[in-house]
């Protein structure tokens, strides 16, 4: 018997450890998207301003996140208009979306929930995957900011991965 409390007990950390990781991974995300926010608002507002990520012609944060991609993707002002709803800077998005994920991870552990989060997670890493391909080939930069929020999607869709598969496999045998 004390061999299955030692497996609960390493099963139990394991878990902790796991959501402690996906808090600091929102964390990250929401201050690199939080960034981000403040350099589109500051190069608006100051035409001079130079941001940190800003460390060459071709590294440069600002010139990213003022083109037309960073804005509704690039699509929802062609589709839905300019002055859309929708049509908000891709950092906002960026917020919602580890605000939205954090407290689904803080709030519950069901395989509802769990079944949500690796859903997002998978809308992230195609959004990543968009975003990254207009970064390196159409833009032909490279943003530390974006490539840093890349990163951590790829960490949340990695720690979302296994638990969707563990709860779908709970919910088949049970």
């Amino acid at each position: 018997s004390s061999g299955i409390n030692a497996e609960y007990g390493q099963h139990y950390f394991k878990r902790i450890n796991l959501r402690m990781y996906v808090k600091v991974a929102c964390v990250a995300g929401l201050l690199i998207s939080l960034y981000a926010l403040w350099i589109e608002v500051q190069v608006y507002s100051h035409s001079n301003y130079l941001a940190l990520c800003d460390l060459h012609q071709y590294i440069s944060c600002s010139r990213v996140l003022t083109s037309r991609y960073s804005k509704g993707f690039g699509v929802v002002g062609d589709v839905l208009g300019e002055d859309h709803i929708l049509n908000q800077p891709n950092c906002i998005f960026g917020i919602l979306y580890y605000l939205l994920y954090l407290t689904l991870d803080t709030v519950s552990q069901t395989v509802t929930v769990t079944k949500i989060k690796f859903s997002l997670s998978i809308s992230s890493i195609l959004m990543s995957l968009y975003l990254a391909y207009i970064l390196a080939f159409v833009l032909v930069d490279l943003c530390l900011g974006c490539i840093s929020s890349y990163v951590v999607n790829c960490v949340l869709f990695g720690i979302a991965y296994p638990r969707y598969c563990e709860a779908i496999n709970k919910s088949k045998m049970g």
